[in-house]
């Protein structure tokens, strides 16, 4: 496990980040509804069948009160900083894997509790996979529809959100969205005075020492200083080292942040026209072979990432009808 992986893991092993995080995205009234000082972490190292180890980024269950009825919601958390066009199949997997180890382990009985899978995103590209997991399957045989798996996965996406607006000013996933995607040191201290205050009182330390860790590696280590990042045992202790010295972290924020812009840049610009070309052109051929696209076609496509796109443009080649093209 990496750096960054074992952080973030760190960070949302808090119930108070885990609830933030989803007030962004759902109906904080549901919310309400779940017993947060009753969640419980659950092993992620899944072993299936023949032996082959699998493991999400996390798992809690967390009790649900629902009239006089007391149940248990299975939430499932994938970190993720770049899209994944098979994100909706290896979540099956995983709920599949989760459900199972539950069950030989004796901890659910049927009903089976519901499982709420959830991908973050934190990456800058437009997340284009489908969060539908019927939608990675060839519909052409609509007589077995009803048999296929089923599974629809929440994305958070923190760029979307960012850009959207609306966030809560004192959300803490909202926080540490804006720390992810900070581009100038002068916006940190403000985002740390902001965090302290969230998190006056108690039962927030250990929070604070997992959100000083976060920035320390991952938000101050973006400047790559000439200076070893000052350690820190909380987030107090931060904001009094980076103020100390803000003419350096400022100077280094600017020349890597400008290195970092014009590369991501040039590479996300590459992207998107590469994109963009493929589509063009798999329109073209398909309406030049077999005439106007049906609905499915077109849906095939716009949620397509570049590589199928590609794929299918060498397909129209051999294609005796446009079926043929998306095999």
């Amino acid at each position: 496990m990496g750096q960054r992986d074992a952080i973030y893991r760190r960070l949302f092993g808090h119930h108070q980040l885990l609830r933030d995080l989803l007030a962004c995205a759902m109906d904080p009234a549901w919310l309400q509804n779940l017993d947060w000082a009753s969640l419980q972490a659950i092993d992620t190292h899944y072993v299936g069948d023949r032996l082959q180890q699998r493991m999400g980024d996390g798992a809690w269950q967390i009790p649900y009160q629902a009239g006089n009825d007391h149940l248990y919601v299975l939430l499932t958390l994938e970190n993720q900083s770049q899209p994944d066009r098979y994100m909706a199949l290896r979540l099956a997997v995983y709920t599949g894997l989760l459900y199972q180890t539950l069950v030989r382990n004796k901890r659910i009985t049927l009903p089976l509790p519901p499982i709420l899978p959830v991908v973050l995103y934190s990456g800058e590209r437009p997340w284009r996979a489908s969060r539908e997991l019927s939608a990675l399957i060839d519909s052409r045989v609509s007589d077995l529809d009803d048999y296929q798996l089923q599974l629809r996965y929440l994305l958070i996406d923190e760029a979307a959100l960012l850009r959207a607006g609306g966030l809560p000013e004192q959300n803490l996933a909202a926080l540490l969205f804006r720390l992810e995607h900070s581009n100038a040191i002068e916006q940190i201290p403000e985002l740390l005075h902001t965090l302290i205050q969230t998190m006056k009182g108690s039962g927030f330390e250990e929070l604070n020492r997992s959100f000083t860790a976060y920035i320390r590696y991952l938000v101050l280590a973006r400047a790559q200083p000439h200076e070893p990042v000052p350690l820190a045992t909380n987030l107090q202790e931060l904001a009094m080292l980076i103020s100390e010295k803000p003419g350096l972290w400022a100077r280094q924020w600017e020349h890597e942040g400008r290195l970092k812009g014009r590369k991501e840049g040039r590479k996300e610009g590459r992207e998107e026209g590469l994109h963009e070309g493929a589509a063009t052109l798999l329109n073209t051929l398909l309406q030049r072979k077999f005439g106007p696209l049906p609905d499915w076609a077109s849906a095939r496509i716009a949620q397509a990432d570049t590589d199928a796109l590609q794929q299918w443009v060498l397909n129209v080649l051999d294609a005796a009808q446009i079926e043929d093209v998306f095999h």
